[in-house]
């Protein structure tokens, strides 16, 4: 069977926008109004996406049925790493690694610099691993674990992880989300990540600023130095703790150093963490096994510890990986029944000069990232589309692959529908509208790629020469 879509007739302009309005509709009102999870408003999205393409449309069931099979088939890869993460984090707590990564940074870490030394440190992950979700979910939680020891609020914690995540995703050139950006429009990936910098760096400086102001108010007497005396005795009351617990973490990073597939590091890290609870905690094959399975519970008779420490498990990860499926079938049929097509068409159109085409491509990119939910198919789509267009009007492609990255990749974290946004809930169980405000970097970048298209500071011309020639 031919599932080519090149012979599909356009929707209209009304058709391709409606599955649309109906996602936004439908997620905020079952959250504002109800307080429910964004699982079932999305899926009532998808059988409105699938019904205007039946029954609005005129197209079959098997073209739906495989769309929605073509959209899951863009995050198989990341599912299989949620189900990895989920027993890594189970086996780690079992095996005593996490608490002794909280317990070693609680004697560490300032409190007034936490928050500055979680975004550089998951900055650093991200720029060495060229993975943002690497990042989040080794480093990452630890920051987390020892964030909740010191009582700085969630927010904060996660704000700044997602933003030193993210950073260094966006400016590593292992990074899977730049080189699509930058080979998509055909640009040299030195380039790109280059006139990023222009964003970033200055984006990068106003988080540390502000990160270090918020750090100021846990300084000093603000800060409970008892509870975390008490933390730690929990901590070495339960647990095993000694210099050796950290091997684990150290060997899955130079795993990732060393660019082992994620998939295979965090599995062998799973692993090393089972036979860590079964060594050093004396912990019996079964309790191990339940961990992975079902998540670590604790219970040392002291809240904060128990909280923290109760997660993990393979199971904890269904929640997630139940709404990247239900929204990436939303994103397969309005990809594959050429909706999206149809309203990048419409929205390309509102531009009339240079400027009016740079904010109008911003806009395009968070428009898709929010109904196709896919870094791989945002790029290629808004970088394929808008690259001429670019072009014509005398701008470099980079400028397209810089809009892609700031307004495509990052705010795919604050998206609550979105497999990024979903994944920090799943790991943190901190919403998106809870961090959001936090995430400086984010915001600052987009921030400033905006200025930047309004006022045409530092839009490429064609006519300026690259440093390195493009493939």
């Amino acid at each position: 069977m031919d599932n080519s879509n090149k012979n599909f007739t356009k929707p209209t302009t009304a058709q391709a926008f409606t599955p649309f309005i109906a996602l936004i509709l439908l997620v905020m009102i079952g959250y504002q109004a109800y307080g429910v999870d964004a699982h079932i408003p999305l899926f009532f999205a998808v059988v409105v996406a699938a019904a205007v393409a039946v029954f609005w449309m005129g197209h079959k069931w098997s073209t739906v049925q495989f769309a929605m099979l073509k959209g899951i088939n863009f995050a198989l890869d990341a599912v299989l790493i949620l189900t990895t993460v989920g027993v890594l984090i189970g086996a780690w707590i079992e095996g005593g690694i996490v608490p002794a990564i909280v317990y070693y940074g609680l004697q560490i870490i300032s409190p007034q610099v936490f928050l500055i030394a979680t975004l550089i440190v998951c900055s650093l992950v991200s720029v060495f691993t060229g993975s943002s979700w690497n990042s989040l979910g080794t480093v990452g939680l630890a920051m987390f674990v020892i964030g909740e020891g010191m009582g700085v609020p969630s927010g904060m914690t996660v704000g700044a992880i997602v933003s030193g995540a993210y950073f260094g995703d966006k400016l590593s050139p292992l990074s899977d989300t730049t080189v699509v950006a930058s080979g998509t429009a055909g640009v040299n990936i030195y380039d790109h990540i280059k006139h990023m910098l222009k964003v970033s760096g200055p984006a990068y400086v106003i988080a540390l600023v502000l990160f270090g102001i918020l750090g100021m108010r846990f300084a000093g007497s603000e800060m409970d130095y008892g509870q975390i005396a008490e933390i730690n005795n929990a901590l070495t009351s339960t647990f095993t703790i000694n210099p050796l617990m950290l091997v684990p973490l150290f060997l899955v990073l130079a795993m990732i150093f060393k660019r082992v597939p994620p998939l295979a590091a965090i599995s062998v890290g799973a692993i090393i963490g089972g036979i860590w609870a079964l060594v050093f905690q004396g912990a019996n094959p079964g309790a191990i096994m339940s961990s992975m399975h079902y998540g670590f519970v604790m219970d040392s008779g002291m809240p904060i510890v128990d909280g923290v420490l109760s997660r993990g498990g393979l199971h904890s990860m269904m929640w997630t990986i139940s709404m990247i499926l239900i929204t990436l079938m939303f994103g397969g049929i309005i990809e594959h029944t050429r909706m999206t097509e149809v309203m990048l068409e419409k929205l390309l159109s509102i531009a009339k000069t240079p400027k009016a085409l740079s904010v109008v491509a911003h806009f395009t990119t968070l428009f898709l990232i929010m109904t196709v939910l896919s870094h791989y198919l945002t790029h290629t789509l808004i970088c394929r589309t808008y690259k001429h267009a670019f072009e014509k009007n005398g701008l470099h492609a980079k400028n397209v692959t810089r809009i892609s990255e700031n307004w495509g990749t990052l705010p795919s974290s604050l998206i609550p529908w979105g497999p990024c946004g979903v994944f920090v809930i799943g790991l943190y169980g901190v919403h998106p509208f809870e961090y959001a405000p936090y995430a400086f970097f984010i915001l600052a970048a987009m921030a400033i790629s905006l200025i930047y298209a309004i006022t045409g500071f530092d839009m490429a011309k064609v006519d300026e020469p690259s440093e390195v020639a493009a493939d």
